[in-house]
């Protein structure tokens, strides 16, 4: 059967005419024979609508009111409600092409064709041809001056549509985004009017006006042909509406109605002098919290964590009938609501009982990323800290040795000896977490250590005890070894003057810490960047990403290693100049090959930030990840090549993968230096290890079943697409299937095409990237 998924909210598998699926809202494993479905619902998602899947163009599975809905095309008539008005006397026209797929026309020409109006943040354009002359010609009372004139609205529930004609470029542009509207006092309406006016009403004496939003900005604007009456007076906030993905306010103040965009601080005028304790159980936070809305009908004093569906608590005021204390609060959240709330940052916010009002900070001059309290519950660090914003966050990590009271310790004594002097230039070397030595930092390391010219600088590796090469290269090495969490890797960290690594400096510890004596002198001390990959596969401009970009990154990256001018593009992106750049390669794919006799399969789906905290909480099965590892295994195990694939998980999920999979383990590989070593096929969707196998020999291909849906979470396009992947493609498991099968046949042969490509991703073929970056740095006088 054919299926196309739109969405991974719901997911599913189909044997034999059988859909087969976990009940998420029982979470049992159920069936439904697709043979005589007419219209089932099965299971409930709290999300918002939209398409899931459809089956062969005739079962469609989407989402209404959160529930799932398994609907046969011949038993409905329309799948999409949508109303069409149009503007200016435009022939547009929506048709539907199978209750499910919509075209709109404009005469008898096909504009556009939509197959999931539930979707947000659709963007599209075409060029005016000959067929569109009469566009040019409409008899419609416009300037000279303007530009764009509306032909058409479509709304379908919160989704709005606009169709505009572009004067000055000759283009018809589709924009769809979702209107989202919180009604706090039920006086006032609005309506869009087009993709730039607002109408408001206020129902109650007959007022109204039309607001242009591209002159609503982040500073209070006067709504004021919409006068103040009885039954508004006793609210703060009137309305809140979201379109174009930026959040709108209309709202009370002394002298009169007012709207401003995306500063509800500034519209709350929020006041705050909070401080924190905690206990076994809990966090706890008192103090002055105040803001314009504590005094009206809907109080905004509950506690949420990143949206109004998650409410964690609300704040107490002890003294709200004393005129002068009544702005005292105490709020408590406890750690056992923060777990299950699975996820691993968590802002805390504040609100009514079904409207967020803001984030809440400790006080105006609250310093970022500033940690106050750490404490350890049920084999996790609860952390309550200030973020990037200065606002608060909670974090539920795992217990690392850290946190631990010897290493506290150790911490303190190494702050107070690193205050004595030092002589040479110290530099330190280290990859993920400090736990490996397979990487680009250990090649880079050892051409170092076994180089008899240097003499102006210190130079040491950390790494792990518990890996399994420790001892080899203690003995290596010597004394330029420094064991992870002794008191001379703390102590190296203070008195350090760069770190030199394929990960980001936190990995001299861990991916995330909050110690924060340690992490400020990680901070400022320079870097560079050898990257473990070519930055050209994920998004850059992720929401995660961010902290990389050079305006938010926190760390001193003085200099990034990269491995052609594509791959520069992205950092270009994320804000990096040429100077800030050093193309020479990865050291980490200098000799780097295949085994004699490499013949294994590997699969390394790229790690999904958004389902790492179902994984920590023992949710795993839940988790698009593991369904989709499971996909891949079934599928081998149905062709008989189950005995060449090589499962290769992210290391923040390797143990969890491991552990839930007892029946796989034999082909579950968590280390991918020794999966790229043997694996003849390589087979990823945006992992850049596929770029190190392609390197080795290996063949690519990049399985995107998932396209849309890691696209949707990452919240970005990732570089690598149709036009430029250095391997064929696989948009469902028997494509995939078949390519495997294929290449096996030709010897692993890739195409001339495809080599192409990838000499645009990565230029050097020598084994001498090392030998460029160790040049590199004796120019910077590092060395």
């Amino acid at each position: 059967m054919q299926v196309k998924k739109y969405s991974n909210l719901f997911d599913f598998d189909i044997q034999e005419n059988i859909m087969i699926y976990t009940n998420p809202s029982t979470n049992e494993d159920q069936h439904l024979n697709l043979s005589d479905v007419k219209h089932e619902e099965i299971g409930k998602i709290v999300a918002s609508n939209r398409l899931l899947a459809v089956i062969d163009d005739n079962l469609i599975v989407y989402l209404d009111n959160e529930i799932i809905h398994v609907v046969n095309n011949n038993f409905i008539n329309k799948l999409f409600d949508l109303e069409l008005k149009k503007i200016n006397n435009s022939d547009i026209k929506i048709n539907f092409k199978n209750k499910y797929i919509a075209e709109i026309t404009y005469g008898n020409t096909l504009l556009f064709e939509l197959d999931d109006f539930f979707s947000h943040g659709y963007y599209e354009k075409i060029i005016i041809d000959k067929s569109f002359e009469k566009i040019k010609n409409l008899d419609i009372d416009f300037n000279e001056r303007q530009r764009y004139i509306g032909l058409a609205h479509i709304r379908y529930n919160n989704i709005k549509m606009f169709i505009t004609f572009d004067r000055f470029l000759n283009e018809i542009i589709l924009i769809k985004t979702p209107f989202n509207v919180t009604y706090i006092n039920k006086n006032i309406n609005i309506s869009l009017l087009n993709s730039n006016n607002l109408y408001v009403e206020n129902r109650e004496n007959g007022d109204n006006q039309i607001i242009n939003l591209n002159k609503i900005n982040t500073s209070p604007v006067p709504v004021s042909d919409i006068r103040m009456s009885k039954n508004i007076k006793g609210e703060h906030i009137l309305v809140n509406f979201t379109f174009k993905n930026k959040r709108y306010f209309l709202y009370n103040q002394s002298n009169g109605i007012h709207m401003l965009r995306s500063n509800p601080k500034l519209m709350s005028r929020y006041r705050s002098i909070l401080k924190t304790f905690s206990t076994r159980k809990s966090f706890y936070i008192f103090g002055l919290f105040k803001h314009n809305g504590y005094k009206a009908k809907h109080k905004f004093d509950y506690l949420y964590i990143q949206n109004k569906n998650n409410q964690i608590g609300k704040l107490r005021r002890p003294f709200r009938k004393a005129k002068v204390l009544n702005q005292l609060v105490i709020g408590k959240v406890n750690y056992k609501d923060i777990t299950n709330m699975q996820r691993i940052h968590s802002n805390l916010l504040c609100g009514s009982d079904n409207f967020i009002l803001h984030n809440i900070s400790l006080s105006a001059f609250s310093k970022p990323m500033k940690t106050h309290k750490v404490k350890r519950y049920m084999g996790n660090v609860m952390v309550l800290r200030n973020n990037l914003g200065g606002n608060l966050t909670l974090t539920s990590i795992p217990f690392s040795r850290e946190y631990s009271l010897t290493s506290k310790l150790k911490i303190s004594i190494a702050k107070i000896l690193s205050n004595k002097g030092k002589s040479k230039n110290i530099n330190l070397y280290f990859e993920k977490k400090s736990e490996r030595a397979e990487e680009s930092t250990i090649k880079v390391f050892d051409k170092i250590y076994n180089s008899k010219k240097n003499n102006t600088s210190k130079n040491y590796f950390i790494l792990d005890r518990n890996a399994p090469y420790y001892k080899k290269l203690k003995r290596k090495y010597g004394k330029d070894l420094i064991k992870k969490y002794s008191l001379k890797h703390f102590l190296a960290i203070y008195k350090a003057n760069h770190f030199i690594s394929s990960e980001l400096p936190n990995h001299l510890i861990n991916d995330r810490l909050y110690i924060d004596s340690l992490r400020d002198k990680i901070m400022k001390t320079p870097s560079i960047f050898l990257q473990h990959g070519i930055m050209f596969a994920k998004p850059v401009d992720n929401p995660m990403a961010f902290g990389f970009h050079k305006t938010y990154n926190k760390y001193n990256n003085i200099k990034n290693v990269i491995s052609s001018d594509l791959e520069a593009t992205q950092f270009y992106k994320m804000g990096y100049s040429p100077n800030d750049l050093i193309k020479t390669g990865l050291a980490t794919f200098d000799n780097s090959t295949l085994e004699e006799n490499a013949d294994k399969i590997a699969y390394m789906p790229t790690y999904r930030y958004w389902e790492e905290r179902l994984i920590y909480s023992g949710d795993i099965t839940k988790t698009s990840y593991f369904q989709t590892i499971m996909k891949i295994i079934k599928s081998f195990e149905q062709n008989g090549i189950l005995d060449r694939l090589l499962i290769v998980p992210h290391n923040k999920f390797s143990e969890f993968i491991y552990d839930y999979m007892p029946e796989y383990r034999e082909i579950i590989e968590s280390n991918p230096s020794n999966a790229l070593k043997v694996s003849k096929i390589f087979i990823t969707d945006y992992s850049s290890a596929i770029y190190d196998a392609i390197y080795r020999g290996a063949y690519p291909i990049f399985y995107w079943e998932e396209k849309e849906y890691l696209i949707e979470n990452y919240k970005a396009i990732p570089p690598v697409n149709e036009s430029n992947a250095p391997g064929p493609i696989a948009k469902n498991i028997d494509e995939l299937i078949s390519i495997v099968k294929r290449s096996i046949v030709n010897n692993y042969n890739l195409e001339l095409e495809y080599k192409n490509k990838y000499l645009n991703i990565n230029e050097f073929s020598d084994n001498n990237n090392t030998k460029r970056i160790i040049e590199e740095l004796q120019n910077l006088q590092i060395l």
